[in-house]
C-alpha cells in the first residue's frame, strides 16, 4: 500500500471514531480540508443520511489529527511531481468505503456547506440532496 493510501486510510479511520462519538445515524460523512500554507488550514465537517445533510461539529482531537494527516497526503502528491493541492474532500460511508477528491487550482472548490449546494463549487452534483428550506 503506498504512503498516501496509508494515510487516507487513517484519515478514513478519524472520520468513522467522530461519527461514532456523534451518535447520530449515518450513511456518509465528509470533511473538506482546505490548506493555505502550513499554519492556515480550515476544516469543514458534514454527514449525510439519505439526502439529508447536517454539518457535523468536530473538536481540536479531531482536527489537531486530520491537519498533519492532509497536510502529509498533500506532500506525499507533491512528492510525486504533482502540484500540491489546495482543497481535499474525504468522504467515508458507514460500510467504510471512503473517496478522496483533491482540487489543485480553486480554493473554494468541493464546497460542503449548506450554504454551497445548488453552486457551481458545490461538491453535491445537481439534485443529489435536499437543499434546507
Amino acid at each position: 500500500m503506498s504512503r498516501k493510501n496509508e494515510i487516507t486510510v487513517v484519515m478514513a479511520k478519524v472520520l468513522l471514531a467522530l461519527m461514532t462519538a456523534s451518535r447520530q445515524e449515518w450513511d456518509q460523512v465528509l470533511c473538506r480540508f482546505q490548506a493555505a500554507g502550513n499554519t492556515q488550514n480550515h476544516f469543514q465537517f458534514i454527514s449525510r443520511k439519505g439526502r439529508q445533510l447536517n454539518p457535523q461539529h468536530a473538536s481540536a482531537d479531531y482536527t489537531d489529527l486530520l491537519g498533519p494527516l492532509m497536510l502529509s497526503l498533500f506532500d506525499e502528491l507533491e512528492k510525486e511531481g504533482k502540484s500540491r493541492p489546495l482543497v481535499a474532500v474525504l468522504a467515508v460511508d458507514a460500510s467504510k468505503n471512503y473517496h478522496l477528491k483533491l482540487d489543485f487550482n480553486n480554493p473554494h472548490a468541493h464546497d460542503i456547506s449548506l450554504a454551497g449546494l445548488g453552486s457551481d463549487a458545490s461538491y453535491f452534483a445537481g439534485n443529489e440532496v435536499d437543499v434546507p428550506g
